[in-house]
């Protein structure tokens, strides 16, 4: 056990009880909760579950790397009329386009608030197809499957173990004033990301024992009640009383965030009415109440859009571009409502999905890859640039095209990655303040790449 979970759960054992924060919410007021103090950070992770197509995501322009672009992609192909062109920061790295129903990003992007990290994706290290062919164990398990890629991206380790955001948090637990409110929160149950045994809250109504919205004061549903009475029995076993502790402890945090998701928003940005619209509104509100929460100094938040929508075997030009257009919507709102709360140069938002996907159609929709295509957002973001190289839209390159089944044929442009997972969150941890001797415990693969710090944040 590390040194940082051992205080965490000695911390946990005392200090300030969530009762003691509700009667300061009562006298001071929510809107006083939301001030700003000290040195904030969060991080937003969205998960983009089935695997986002990032050929049509970002679209090389220039003539003939759209033409090589259009005759690989075939009937998937966007038009060029189409896009949307891209202003860079800088040195330019092309002519490129973003999907276009990503208007917003856009928008952002030719900002400097939004940055592109090409090719990225599960790694053990660094590989080329060949090596791979021969020898399977130098990649992560299960390739091209959706629920071993799933949980492997969120965890980085060919075990269900736990997940990177938990090996995170436990680095930041003695950050934040109010130790008894879990600074880990996540809008969907039972994400890898947070596996492991850093307390995490759900930010979903009624998630919580029934009792979102409830007011500091007052009185409660019966079910509220008899669980109260029910953890606050002394038992002669020890694990049942530990058991009882975190019950109460849980509905006491259960009310505290009730409370907060209960008061007006500190923010007016309007969020669009779709499910990841909702799970960024969720999240912009408990940035607001970061105080009330006791989370003064650091946040880490995860959300995801499920049932493996952006797995596009069929239909992938309209189905993308319904999502992408949500997406956007989403993410253009997230950052309004972080600039209206003064956060947005300490709030940064990234994106992912567990793999990428093949050039070559597959129907009318792509196949499962490997490489694949995240957006980091913030003000703190060196946006208005690509990170890593963004490969030529060709399937066959040697270096790259994993032939998919068996070695002699099947190349569909499934690329391997060229940036590892563990780099990408490895650089957006280290603004987040985990320090580069702590970063190997938390990404463990991170020792076998030679570049660690990616440079889309300071």
């Amino acid at each position: 056990m590390s040194f940082t979970r051992r205080k965490f759960l000695k911390c946990c054992g005392g200090g300030m009880s969530a009762l003691t924060m509700l009667s300061a919410l009562r006298y001071a007021g929510l809107e006083n909760a939301y001030a700003q103090t000290g040195d904030y950070k969060a991080l937003v992770c969205i998960f983009l579950e089935g695997g986002n197509d990032p050929w049509n995501t970002v679209v090389p322009m220039e003539t003939n790397a759209f033409n090589t672009y259009r005759t690989n992609r075939g009937s998937l192909a966007l038009s060029q009329a189409s896009l949307l062109p891209l202003t860079f920061t800088g040195a330019s790295p092309g002519q490129f386009g973003f999907h276009p129903r990503l208007t917003g990003l856009r928008t952002l992007f030719n900002q400097g608030r939004l940055a592109v990290i090409n090719n990225v994706g599960n790694l053990l290290q660094p590989v080329t197809p060949m090596q791979v062919l021969s020898n399977p164990a130098l990649a992560p398990s299960g390739l091209f499957d959706h629920f071993q890629q799933q949980v492997w991206s969120q965890n980085l380790i060919s075990e269900n173990t736990e997940g990177w955001g938990n090996r995170l948090g436990e680095n930041f637990t003695q950050f934040n004033t109010g130790e008894l409110i879990p600074m880990c929160m996540t809008v969907v149950n039972n994400a890898p990301f947070f596996k492991g045994g850093l307390p995490v809250i759900t930010l979903q109504p009624n998630i919580q024992l029934g009792i979102t919205g409830l007011p500091p004061t007052g009185p409660l549903p019966p079910r509220f009640l008899g669980l109260q009475q029910v953890a606050a029995t002394a038992d002669d076993l020890v694990q049942v009383n530990a058991l009882n502790a975190k019950v109460s402890r849980a509905m006491d945090d259960s009310r505290v965030v009730g409370t907060v998701f209960s008061g007006t928003p500190p923010f007016t940005t309007v969020f669009p009415n779709t499910t990841i619209g909702q799970q960024l509104r969720q999240i912009a509100i408990a940035l607001g109440a970061r105080n009330a929460l006791g989370h003064n100094r650091r946040q880490l938040f995860y959300a995801q859009v499920q049932g493996n929508a952006y797995d596009f075997h069929g239909a992938l030009l309209t189905t993308q571009d319904r999502l992408l257009g949500e997406l956007d919507a989403a993410m253009s709102a997230f950052f309004a409502a972080t600039a209206e709360l003064g956060v947005q140069n300490s709030v940064t938002t990234f994106t992912f999905s567990e793999f990428g996907r093949t050039i070559r159609e597959n129907g009318d929709g792509s196949d499962h890859g490997w490489g694949g295509l995240n957006f980091v957002m913030g003000g703190a973001v060196l946006g208005g640039r690509f990170f890593g190289a963004y490969p030529p839209v060709q399937v066959g390159l040697p270096e790259l095209d994993f032939p998919l089944f068996s070695v002699s044929g099947n190349f569909r442009g499934a690329f391997i990655p060229t940036t590892s997972m563990d780099q990408y969150g490895a650089t957006l941890a280290r603004w987040f303040g985990l320090s580069d001797v702590d970063a190997d415990e938390v990404f463990p693969n991170l020792s076998n790449f030679q570049t660690r710090n990616l440079g889309f944040l300071p």
